[in-house]
């Protein structure tokens, strides 16, 4: 439990008075519980969107909802997003990238990737029959592929909090992640009838090893800012699939 609630104030802005004790072990071993963190965020915001739905067109809940997520998140994973952005695409070396990186403010290649991000949240969720779901797992998808990202990855950096868990954690750890967010994916879409359980899971999966490949091309390893923005590309994907399997009937 007290490893749940460090990931929980680790991923997110939930006011979790607990003080535990930080240890490279704990946080390895969080890597297991951080789908869980993505079903609580995704919970939070299916409330947001749900109870403002009896008030306002679904389209401004829907914009709500993906604040709803920022605010829960402090924009953790946004952040990183625009970092890499400004990093990757700043044609400089791989040096340069990872100074870039760690500059706090924003350039244009990150203000253009937050615009489309969340412009791209916003409206998937208006184009879906039933946006609840998508929603709710969207998180759980960006979360459940972070072991893939960081299983046996270099650390590009001397420092930092992502050398205490980026390519230290074992197979098992990466497997029951992955496991836990698919499985709860699956569950959901399953009682939703939905026949694009099996090969949405198998899309984002892929596609979040192809963005591992291309960054670590890039900077020879993953850091804290790729994993967040692994995550945002994920969830993106996830929605997409949504969107894709209601246009085909899937």
């Amino acid at each position: 439990m007290k490893t749940f609630i460090l990931a929980l104030q680790l991923m997110t802005r939930l006011p979790i008075n607990k003080e535990i004790q930080v240890t490279d072990a704990r946080l390895i071993r969080g890597v297991m519980y951080w789908p869980l963190v993505g079903v609580v965020t995704g919970v939070i915001d299916c409330i947001v969107f749900v109870l403002l739905s009896f008030f306002v067109p679904k389209s401004v809940a829907a914009v709500f909802a993906v604040l709803c997520q920022l605010c829960v998140t402090g924009g953790f994973h946004l952040d990183g997003l625009c970092d890499t952005a400004d990093a990757i695409y700043s044609a400089r070396t791989r040096e340069r990238m990872l100074e870039i990186m760690k500059d706090s403010r924003i350039g244009t290649n990150g203000v253009i990737a937050a615009i489309f991000d969340i412009g791209l949240k916003i409206l998937i969720l208006c184009q879906l029959d039933s946006p609840v779901p998508a929603i709710l797992l969207a998180p759980v998808a960006g979360k459940c592929v972070q072991g893939v990202l960081m299983y046996k990855a270099d650390y590009p950096r001397k420092s930092g909090l992502g050398a205490s868990y980026i390519g230290r954690i074992s197979a098992l750890i990466m497997v029951v992640c992955l496991v836990v967010g698919v499985f709860f994916i699956d569950l959901v879409l399953f009682l939703e009838g939905s026949r694009w359980l099996l090969l949405c899971p198998v899309i984002f999966t892929v596609v979040a090893l192809a963005y591992r490949f291309y960054i670590e091309r890039k900077i020879g390893g993953m850091t804290g800012d790729t994993m967040g923005a692994g995550n945002e590309v994920t969830e993106v994907v996830f929605l997409l699939c949504l969107l894709v399997g209601q246009r085909f009937g899937l």
